[in-house]
Order: structure tokens, then sequence, then C-alpha cells
């Protein structure tokens, strides 16, 4: 036996399976489109993943929406205050960064906005009301009873005896509903709750909310410590959020379609970027391996 048939067999073993190893790395990714020859595709073109791109991308997408991306772990992470980039800040210094200095005018911005609510809800609870028996039975017995109780303490007990305290409420709701269904009646009632909410907004009592607790709130310290305190209540909230946003919101579609428009030479080059060190070693180890082969051919 020579010296060249000592050397050829490891040789010839190692550049195989280094050349296997490196061609079957570069299939996955190359060609990036099909190749024709006289009008017929060329075996194993494109590549193995620009050709199952769309079939990855969707088991890809499913196993985000499904394992990774789910409500709890949306809301779990959401509920942690490390997560938020939160500014060390009171809400009255950020109003100020925004030349916002009349703090009396805050609320005014407030009153259209709860008038328009008010003119909402108001023909509801009217409505409510007129047929509080059937809509409210618990409220309705609540409110017979607080009849009973003036009743008994302005003619006393005796003479609540002589009385009939369920007819005396069955009149109240008669005139009261008559009242709220004549529709004259029903403008002045708006007027007053408008006029309840101007009065509520100007009041000395709401400034002093604005100044000392509104605009004193430390966005990062206090907020912390709120999620801190109402962890439980907070996750609990987040949870019913994310999982409305996973319901109706397509997250798994959003991200198939994200992932199969995404273009496969970037592809190639972000995998390459994290994972080139470890598919060199592959390549390597194949060539080791191909070299121990060719030299155990030798004794047999």
């Amino acid at each position: 036996m020579t010296l060249l048939d000592i050397i050829i067999p490891p040789l010839l073993g190692s550049i195989i399976a280094l050349s296997t190893n490196w061609l079957a790395i570069k299939m996955l990714f190359r060609p990036h489109r099909a190749k024709y020859i006289f009008g017929l595709r060329v075996p194993f073109t494109p590549g193995l993943i620009p050709k199952e791109r769309n079939r990855l991308a969707t088991k890809m997408a499913e196993a985000i929406s499904t394992r990774l991306l789910t409500p709890e772990v949306l809301a779990a992470e959401l509920a942690d205050p490390a997560v938020w980039p939160l500014p060390d800040i009171t809400i009255g210094e950020m109003l100020q960064n925004f030349g916002i200095t009349d703090t009396a005018s805050l609320t005014t911005p407030l009153a259209p906005r709860l008038k328009a609510v008010a003119d909402k809800l108001l023909p509801q609870a009217l409505a409510v009301i007129q047929n509080l028996e059937n809509s409210q039975p618990e409220l309705d017995k609540k409110l017979a009873e607080l009849t009973y109780k003036v009743i008994d303490e302005n003619i006393g007990t005796i003479a609540s005896m002589f009385v009939s305290r369920g007819k005396i409420y069955a009149s109240i709701k008669t005139n009261l509903f008559a009242y709220l269904s004549d529709e004259g009646n029903y403008e002045p009632l708006r007027e007053k709750i408008h006029e309840g909410i101007d009065a509520l907004l100007t009041h000395p009592e709401m400034h002093k909310v604005i100044t000392e607790k509104f605009l004193a709130f430390n966005i990062k310290n206090d907020l912390g410590e709120f999620f801190a305190k109402e962890k439980h209540a907070v996750s609990g909230v987040l949870t019913a959020v994310a999982s409305y946003i996973a319901k109706h919101m397509p997250i798994q579609t959003m991200i198939e379609n994200k992932l199969a428009s995404f273009d496969v030479a970037e592809a190639e080059n972000v995998i390459l970027s994290v994972a080139g060190r470890e598919l060199r070693l592959i390549i390597w180890l194949g060539g080791i391996l191909g070299f121990v082969i060719g030299t155990l051919s030798l004794f047999f």
C-alpha cells in the first residue's frame, strides 16, 4: 500500500462529506426561485424554504398565536410594570411640558362630553324607571321599602296600620311615571342634569381633587404601585382585553401574511446571521466524520 493509497480515502471522504453538507445547507435557501430547462422544472428548485414558505408561515403563525402569543401571556406581560417604559414624572409636570398651566380649565372639555352622555342615557333611564317593576325588581323593592319607612316615620306606626302603604307607593309611581312621560317635562329635567354637571365640575372640591390627586399622580411610581397592589385585578382586566384582541383580531392571519411576504434573500441573511456559526460547525463536523470513515475504510 503506497502513501497515496493511505491519503486518498480519508481526504476523499472528508471532501465528499464537506461538500454534501455545504450543498444541503445551501439547498435550504437556494435557489430562491424555480429553474426550468426546456419548460421542465429542475428538481429541488426552488430551495426547501422558498418552496415551502407559505406552509412554514402557516405553521409558524399557528405556533406563535396558540403557544407563544396567547391572551394569558399577553396579560401577564402587560401586567408587569417592568415592561412599561413609564416616565418618572407627575401628570402636572407632563401637562406643563405641553404648555398647559391653567388647571381650572382641565374640566372644561369634560362638560360637553358628560352632557352628551347624559342626553343619551336619559331616555334609557326613563324607560327603565317607567317599567321599574319588571326591569329592575330589586330596585323596585328597595324603593317600596324606603317609601314604607318614610310613611311609618311621618305618620306613626299605629296610623300607618290604617293606610295602605302599597297603594301610596303605587300612586307615587303612577304620578311619577306620568310626569316623566310628559314630553313637556323632559327638557327641564335635561336642563337640571346639565346644571348639575356644570356645578360638579366647577365645585371647589373638584378643583382640589384635580390639583391634589390627579396632577400629583406620578406615572412611574403610583402606577407601578397600583399594578403591584392590584396585580390580580389588573391581570384579570388585561386578560379580558387580551382575550378580546385575540378573538376579534386575526393575529394568526396577520403573522402568517407577514411571514409569507418576507423576502427569501432577507430571511436567508437573518437566519445565517443568527445560526451561521452553528451551520459552519455542521459542515466541518461532516468533513471530520468523512475523514474518520475514509480512514476506517483502510482497515476493511
